[in-house]
């Protein structure tokens, strides 16, 4: 769908599309075994997170990063060639962070500073920046919803989840 024509409806519907096929529940699946592991260990060797996959795909020779690009979601790498990020990221190259637990970490767009507090079931103090007039904006994401928001009037953009990497389709495009 062109983003000119998009509606929140069927943006709702191509994004819920894109989660529940096949494709979708894999990245899950994998993504969410990488998540745990930069939350709770740090940077994730690329032999440790190969020797995650399933039997099946690691008899097919395919390693992590080669797993999350053929299914158009590409990896953040540190320059040992660790996983460092998969939404959730350890380096400073986004204008979202949330807390978690804790630990300050990096999100590639608003929706993860969202979804993470309410995945890990913790409240989180985010922190993100209007794209459009650098405002910094500070809120604090619950389980059951938004928080202590410094600017009330801020809205959520969502972008279609189809096409080309999510990273450049989808994240770089949803911001509050």
């Amino acid at each position: 769908m062109p983003v000119e024509n998009a509606t929140m409806p069927g943006l709702v519907e191509a994004l819920f599309a894109k989660w529940r096929a096949v494709e979708g529940q894999e990245l899950l699946r994998e993504g969410a075994k990488i998540v745990l592991h930069l939350k709770d260990h740090g940077p994730l060797p690329i032999e440790v997170a190969d020797a995650m996959l399933p039997d099946a795909e690691r008899a097919k020779g395919i390693g992590m990063v080669r797993f999350f690009r053929d299914r158009k979601y590409d990896l953040e790498m540190d320059g040992r060639g660790n996983i460092v990020g998969a939404g959730l990221s350890l380096i400073s190259n986004s204008r979202h962070t949330a807390e978690i637990d804790g630990t300050l970490f990096h999100q590639w767009c608003v929706a993860d500073a969202l979804m993470f507090p309410i995945i890990f079931g913790d409240r989180s103090p985010v922190t993100t920046t209007c794209p459009a007039t650098g405002e910094k904006i500070t809120f604090t994401a619950t389980p059951d919803g938004i928080e202590d928001s410094s600017h009330p009037d801020a809205w959520f953009t969502l972008a279609p989840g189809t096409g080309g990497s999510v990273r450049v389709r989808f994240c770089d495009r949803v911001n509050l």
